[in-house]
């Protein structure tokens, strides 16, 4: 158990600061405590000064909002941590760092990497101090480090330390000669509840394989193929719901795995209940969530092409699937609802709009090459999702020889049917600006990402497209992090569809183009859903008008 602190809340640290000698360093770290203090309006007197709450407490801020950089809150975090460690090393001395291991040592000097050796110093030392030689580091070695990380010290993620040490680890493991023959697992990981298809027996595989190749053929002779051949992300979406189901069975202890022996199985009333239970139990009462009454639509629809089930048994799932629809006619996640609110705030659309130009001028002050290219990929990203809406598989999948088509001055993104969701071949023509900004990273900054040999606008390492996550993170992250925005990418939808409404409604035929959707009702009911009180607003502005319009009085 860790001994407690000497300076209880961070207010006794900065009054340990005070009694100490005049530095530059002691000055830095007061104006940091008056920050907390008259800046973020903290009481300090009540604040722990424990490392998790410290962790806690600047995760909750948000630069842009406290009027600050992210620079400045940075070195705020580090000058309060680094006293509040002195404070309690003062109170409780110790003897010096002890020198890491002479096996440790030797064991790092075979690292070719310089980043690895720093990134693996801090589990080196860690066990240098318990006395754990290399060869017997395992995975509760490293549930202690992480409760030490978590405890003891005032690092602001340990649970990334912890995942960078074992990826570190794990490729000296497998690629340093020499290296203990142990591989490293999260302690934290907990066990995995999707079984793997291969852990149910193989006649459910057959069955699966059959009923994949089917959909995915389209024979206008063969009822039993669909019209329209299913891609291969669908037909693995609905794989994915006979695994979650077949394990919520195995899991919940209503079947063992070795009876999960087709789709029959699944469909079986009973079980078709408690498989689907599984995912509706913590939903409010009021309507079952989306994806259970997807997961059991797909159900059905395998088990009617497949089997021959009797009336009165798809009458049965039907039923159950009736009573799982969504009561509301919103269907937009509940997540992504709460999020939209914060553009009520016109100011705050302001950001969003011009936040482009302002990451552009960031990039272009950046002092690296690399760097500037990074920030001026970002502001072209963050500008096409604002003007397109493009969903982040195709956002981040554009080809620079035929989604982008050049007519005069004029620049268009073409997407075909194939590769649109809804399978409607799209066309956006893109504002001036935003075409300024991609000529300037085209012909400037592109060729010094890796990848950039590829055909793809936003390039990945190896001349594909860019990664999903890394899209995802390239369009959501800095507004969070420069403009107190939160945002994900299909919220940009949300967004440009909520600015239209609640400003020119009746251009939303156009939005519901713009987005690609095949009809105007999944517009409305999908994409709209905090425009209520700007719809107020407007009736509000007419009632005025008409009661203050003179033909009216008599």
């Amino acid at each position: 158990m860790p001994v407690a602190l000497p300076c209880e809340t961070l207010d006794d640290v900065r009054l340990w600061l005070e009694r100490q000698p005049v530095s530059t360093r002691h000055r830095d770290a007061l104006s940091a405590f008056r920050f907390l203090s008259e800046t973020a309006g903290l009481d300090l007197t009540s604040i722990p000064a424990r490392p998790r709450d410290l962790r806690e407490l600047f995760a909750s801020f948000s630069a842009s909002k406290l009027g600050v950089s992210p620079k400045r809150l940075a070195n705020v975090r580090s000058l309060v941590g680094r006293a509040r460690d002195e404070a309690q090393a003062a109170a409780r001395p110790r003897d010096p760092k002890p020198p890491i291991a002479a096996e440790w040592t030797a064991l790092l000097e075979t690292v070719p990497w310089q980043q690895y050796r720093w990134g693996l110093n801090r589990l080196a030392r860690y066990c240098t101090q318990c006395g754990i030689q290399p060869e017997c580091v395992s995975v509760d070695t490293l549930g202690r480090l992480r409760t030490h990380l978590v405890q003891e010290s005032t690092v602001k993620k340990p649970q990334l330390i912890l995942k960078q040490t074992i990826a570190f680890w794990n490729r000296c493991q497998r690629e340093v000669e020499g290296w203990p023959d142990i591989r490293l697992s999260s302690p934290t990981k907990p066990e995995t509840f999707m079984l793997p298809l291969d852990a149910f027996p193989e006649s459910l595989g057959r069955e699966i394989d059959l009923w994949a190749t089917r959909m995915q053929t389209s024979d206008p002779f063969d009822p039993k193929t669909p019209a329209r051949a299913m891609r291969p992300p669908t037909v693995q979406s609905y794989i994915f719901t006979i695994r979650k189901v077949g394990s919520a069975l195995v899991r919940g202890g209503h079947l063992e795995v070795d009876e999960v022996t087709g789709l029959d199985v699944l469909v079986a009333p009973g079980n078709f209940k408690n498989g689907l239970r599984r995912f509706a139990s913590t939903v409010d009462r009021n309507r079952a969530p989306e994806t259970v009454h997807k997961m059991a639509v797909q159900l059905r629809s395998m088990a009617r092409n497949l089997l021959d089930l009797d009336e009165a048994h798809l009458a049965e799932l039907d039923a159950i699937i009736s009573r799982l629809v969504p009561r509301s006619g919103r269907k937009m996640g509940a997540r992504n609802f709460e999020r939209l609110k914060q553009f009520d705030d016109p100011d705050l659309v302001q950001r969003l709009l011009g936040f482009p130009d302002k990451e552009l001028g960031r990039a272009l002050k950046a002092g690296s090459s690399i760097r500037r290219a990074k920030g001026v990929e970002r502001a072209l990203a963050i500008a096409v999702a604002l003007h397109t809406g493009l969903r982040v598989k195709n956002l981040r999948s554009l080809r620079l020889d035929t989604n982008l088509v050049r007519s005069g001055d004029r620049l268009l993104v073409r997407l075909s049917g194939d590769e649109m969701k809804t399978h409607a071949a799209l066309e956006i023509e893109l504002p001036s600006e935003v075409i300024t900004l991609l000529d300037l990273f085209v012909r400037e900054h592109r060729s010094l990402l890796p990848g950039s040999d590829g055909p793809y606008l936003f390039p990945g390492e190896r001349g594909g497209p860019r990664g999903y996550h890394a899209m995802r993170d390239t369009v959501s992250r800095p507004l969070l992090k420069h403009a107190a925005i939160e945002i994900n990418p299909h919220l940009y939808r949300h967004v440009i569809a909520k600015i239209v409404a609640e400003r020119r409604p009746e251009l939303l035929a156009d939005v519901s183009r713009q987005l690609g959707h095949r009809s105007f009702n999944t517009t409305y009911q999908s994409y709209l859903g905090t425009e209520g009180p700007a719809a107020s607003r407007r009736l509000n502005r007419l009632f005025d008008e008409t009661r203050r319009d003179p033909r009216l009085e008599r």
